[in-house]
């Protein structure tokens, strides 16, 4: 996946990518590259610069005569952590987090099906290992530790299973994540049920049960799901 750049091309990006992904441009909108680099105050070689990256990710489009136009949703590339990170940012981010989820559901319980059915001991092993690392760090309320191996452990989900294409789909899970955290959007201190439930999918990967496995994983996706939306429900009756 593109990745920005740095200095002033990429805080531009960052900056106009955001502004994008959070609806302050519409699908349509023509930009222009002046305007832009008025705006920003910087140079029409950064703003050019900056453009690239965002026409990388498919925000816009560059046509002769028109210009940069802002691409609709549904054209963006929307696996890219950089893409996810800035609509989490956005006022949508209940529909985002929806579908973010909705794709976990999808993917995560047959990834796990897939593991328990192809992985080595050794994969299975690292599986226990960082289960047993959520697990303790629930036990200490270490909240930076819970979300590294929880990270972790579901990237080796989709790594172990055997198919590159759910393998690709680790960034994603990785930046839904992260952005959980970000967004305040996690319990104050790692549960230690979480940890259980993460348990019961290692365990059934390891045991080599592709059905308890999948099973185990879909509670895992399913109370992820019905957390996010407890916490936004509170937020918004604050």
């Amino acid at each position: 996946m593109p990745e920005l750049g740095k200095g002033l091309s990429g805080k531009v990006a960052e900056d106009l990518g955001l502004a994008i992904a959070g609806g302050r441009h519409a699908p349509g909108e023509v930009l222009r590259t002046d305007d832009l680099a008025e705006r920003f105050g910087v140079s029409r070689t950064v703003v050019r610069e900056a453009v690239q990256a965002l026409q990388a990710k498919r925000l816009l489009r560059s046509s002769p005569r028109v210009g940069l136009t802002v691409r609709v949703v549904q054209e963006w590339h929307l696996y890219d952590p950089d893409v996810i990170r800035w609509r989490l940012a956005g006022s949508d981010r209940r529909t985002v987090l929806d579908e973010l989820t909705e794709l976990r559901a999808a993917v995560e319980p047959v990834a796990a099906a897939a593991a328990a059915r192809r992985t080595d001991r050794q994969e299975r092993t690292r599986l226990l290992e960082s289960s047993a690392r959520m697990r303790a760090a629930a036990a200490v309320g270490d909240r930076t530790a819970f979300l590294e191996a929880d990270v972790d452990f579901h990237c080796l989900v989709l790594g172990m299973c055997g198919n590159p294409l759910f393998a690709q789909l680790a960034p994603v899970t990785q930046e839904l994540l992260r952005g959980r955290a970000a967004l305040k959007l996690l319990p104050t201190a790692p549960d230690p049920a979480d940890a259980d439930r993460h348990d019961a999918v290692a365990l059934a990967v390891a045991a080599g049960d592709p059905e308890r496995a999948e099973v185990a994983m879909r509670a895992v996706v399913a109370e992820s799901l019905e957390d996010i939306h407890m916490r936004l429900a509170a937020r918004q009756g604050d």
